[in-house]
């Protein structure tokens, strides 16, 4: 029973692990702006989770076609530039998302959490991956605003890393809050046998 709870203890402890390593794939791009060029999708953009945090800068982001297709649609008509404005205020350079940060927090609450109260810790882990994934929605419903069919916002690497973690994450929650339970029916089976 002890080496038992000792293996659990461990195990509690690992959980918190997923959602570290969440802050790892955050790292890596969040979003990749794609490009239809000839029917295929060739990503002209991958901006990372910090970027998207502090405001992305188009003018800097995107490449080639993008930037060129871009700029001449603007210079060509000016009131497609009125468009981005009313969208994008500081056109080209879109506002920073904050609340990013605060799903940085969540995500450290969430390991936090998986020490002391695996429900918490679960709880905290989607809301982040549900923030993600309706952050990744809105800047998609942005693009499409817009109004230039170049321009299509999707989801990076990091979004999918992050997300399979947290999924782990939760999974881990999960088990450490049943086997308690399970372990405690063993022991009343266990019982009625003798």
């Amino acid at each position: 029973m002890k080496k038992s709870s000792k293996e659990m203890s461990v195990f509690k402890k690992l959980t918190a692990l997923p959602y570290l390593l969440v802050f790892l794939a955050l790292l890596m791009p969040l979003a990749n702006v794609s490009c239809a060029v000839k029917e295929n999708a060739k990503p002209i953009a991958e901006t990372t989770f910090y970027q998207i945090a502090s405001g992305v800068d188009l003018d800097k982001s995107l490449s080639e076609p993008a930037l060129g297709q871009m700029r001449r649609i603007v210079k060509e008509n000016p009131k497609t530039l009125d468009r981005f404005k009313t969208q994008i205020p500081n056109f080209p350079k879109m506002e920073p998302v904050h609340h990013l940060y605060g799903i940085l927090a969540a995500i450290f609450l969430a390991a936090a959490f998986s020490w002391f109260v695996p429900l918490a810790s679960a709880v905290m882990g989607l809301l982040s991956m549900v923030s993600l994934w309706s952050l990744l929605m809105k800047l998609s419903q942005v693009g499409d605003m817009l109004g230039v069919p170049l321009l299509k916002i999707e989801a990076g690497i990091g979004l999918y890393c992050a997300s399979f973690l947290i999924l782990i994450g939760t999974a881990m929650n999960i088990a450490t809050m049943v086997r308690p339970a399970v372990v405690a029916r063993r022991a009343r089976k266990k019982k009625k046998k003798a």
